[in-house]
């Protein structure tokens, strides 16, 4: 098991929720799975080409479910960290992280969508703002990497907001619903560079 010989020490005591000023940005846990559903179901259309794993995954109640018992497996294996996003005041789920992690670089592919009746109200701003230094002062990352379609136009301004620069483009990497391939941008940020 090659994953085994990655698992960190310094990683067992992490904390699973992190405070924002907005929301409450917590790990997935068990139960987690009927409020993961019914976000996905109000966002599945804007989400489906971009989280296809996600989207199949918790056509069903029962599949929500398993698929967030999964992202616990996959953290304590520490190969990937799901979080919910809740609204601080309403304690309402209304977004979704994951930051997977690729060994022994210590890079971190972070993938995000918020809800989309709550989209302009700050709420990624607050969490990346908020993650950003978890990332790499307690999963100990050294470099942050977010891949966007070339036709979200608002994930580049919110990625460069947050010191992440363009280090390229990654030709026919989404299969599109339509069938057609979609390209996507990446964009990468360094802990040295981190401010």
């Amino acid at each position: 098991m090659l994953t085994e010989n990655f698992i960190d020490a310094n990683l067992y005591d992490i904390e699973t929720a992190v405070l924002g000023k907005k929301v409450l940005i917590r790990r997935l846990r068990e139960g987690d799975g009927k409020f993961f559903y019914d976000l996905v179901a109000e966002n599945n259309s804007l989400i489906s080409e971009y989280f296809p794993v996600i989207t199949s995954a918790l056509s069903t109640l029962d599949g929500a479910e398993l698929y967030v018992r999964k992202t616990i497996i996959s953290w304590l294996k520490q190969e990937s960290f799901s979080f919910g996003l809740w609204d601080k005041d309403k304690l309402c789920l209304v977004g979704y992280l994951d930051i997977s992690r690729r060994m022994p670089e210590n890079i971190g592919e972070l993938r995000f969508f918020t809800d989309k009746n709550r989209m302009g109200e700050g709420i990624m701003s607050d969490t990346l703002s908020t993650m950003i230094p978890y990332f790499f002062n307690q999963l100990l990352l050294n470099k942050i990497t977010i891949k966007a379609s070339t036709e979200n136009f608002t994930l580049p301004t919110l990625a460069r907001k947050f010191g992440f620069l363009r280090e390229g483009e990654l030709r026919g990497e989404i299969y599109k619903l339509s069938g057609d391939r979609g390209d996507v941008w990446v964009y990468g940020l360094l802990k040295n560079m981190y401010k």
